[in-house]
């Protein structure tokens, strides 16, 4: 009786549960920045198929030097007729596809900017009223909202500082894009980057155990609030010193002054990463007081 090198299915199921556990927590940051970012959810799962087949085509350009667009359809359940538009796709066409997809928050905005209904006779975005006849902050998002009430775009406006409310309980916009204080294009970019590198080598140490990229971390629990501060002193100096140190010894590699004082035949990038990670202590109740939202009356 011939034995089944396949991992058994109950461990295939493990591994999935395990899985999903993991990419949850994943997920959970990335929607933080998503969102401060912001970018829709909807933009997000746009995102995520392009990235699956431009993953799948990246393995098959290893392997057989050719991308096989049933074969991606076949790994990924994304229909061909995606798969061949997305892959042709240029850097204009992603960017008007997410115009159309932008945010609701923004979209908002966007109308109340651009839009001569909710303008001033100077053409810039008026004060609007709650409620009532005509142009209002209820019509405009009535009619460009996709659906959510009134009141909900308007704390959420009023939270990222694009919309304030005036006392006489006017509308007043502040902001033409909503977008999260300390989020810079440069800000993106280092993140992007260093995401990036930090989980394709988790990745390699995962699908490559016999010959893994290096990976160390220390973790502490239960650590005194007040010794904290001068634990991120002391990691700021000595990484600091670290980091030079290795700088100078890529330079004079990556400069032929070395003990061999030849290049190598083949270049790779190498990046030498430093972080501190203080993970925030979870509340089991959200204490304090919480300030109440104005109501406002509607006029008929």
């Amino acid at each position: 009786m011939r034995s089944d090198p396949i991992t058994p299915k109950t461990n295939r199921g493990d591994v999935s549960v395990v899985a999903k556990k993991a990419l949850l927590e994943l997920l959970e940051p990335l929607i933080g920045f998503v969102l401060d970012s912001g970018l829709s959810t909807r933009e997000l799962q746009s995102i995520l198929r392009e990235a699956a087949i431009r993953s799948v085509a990246n393995r098959q350009l290893d392997v057989a030097r050719r991308v096989n667009i049933s074969g991606i359809a076949a790994s990924t359940g994304i229909p061909r007729g995606e798969i061949s538009r997305i892959l042709k796709s240029t850097a204009q066409s992603s960017r008007q596809i997410t115009d159309r997809r932008q945010q609701a928050t923004n979209r908002i905005l966007a109308v109340w900017y651009q839009d001569p209904k909710f303008a001033t006779p100077a053409g810039k975005p008026a004060d609007l009223k709650m409620y009532g006849r005509g142009a209002t902050f209820e019509a405009l998002v009535r009619k460009h909202g996709r659906g959510i009430p009134p009141r909900a775009m308007l704390d959420e406006l009023t939270r990222a500082g694009a919309t304030e409310i005036l006392a006489s309980g006017i509308v007043r916009v502040k902001a033409s894009v909503v977008v999260d204080r300390g989020v810079t294009p440069r800000a993106i970019r280092s993140f992007g980057e260093r995401a990036t590198e930090l989980l394709s080598t988790m990745l390699q140490n995962m699908r490559n155990p016999e010959n893994p990229k290096f990976i160390a971390s220390i973790s502490s629990a239960n650590v005194s609030q007040e010794i904290i501060p001068l634990f991120r002193k002391e990691l700021a100096s000595r990484g600091a010193d670290f980091l030079s140190d290795m700088h100078d010894y890529l330079l004079r590699e990556t400069t032929g002054d070395s003990h061999t004082n030849k290049l190598p035949r083949r270049a790779s990038r190498v990046t030498v990463t430093v972080f501190y990670h203080d993970a925030p202590r979870k509340s089991k109740s959200i204490s304090g007081r919480v300030e109440k939202r104005r109501n406002f009356r509607r006029v008929d």
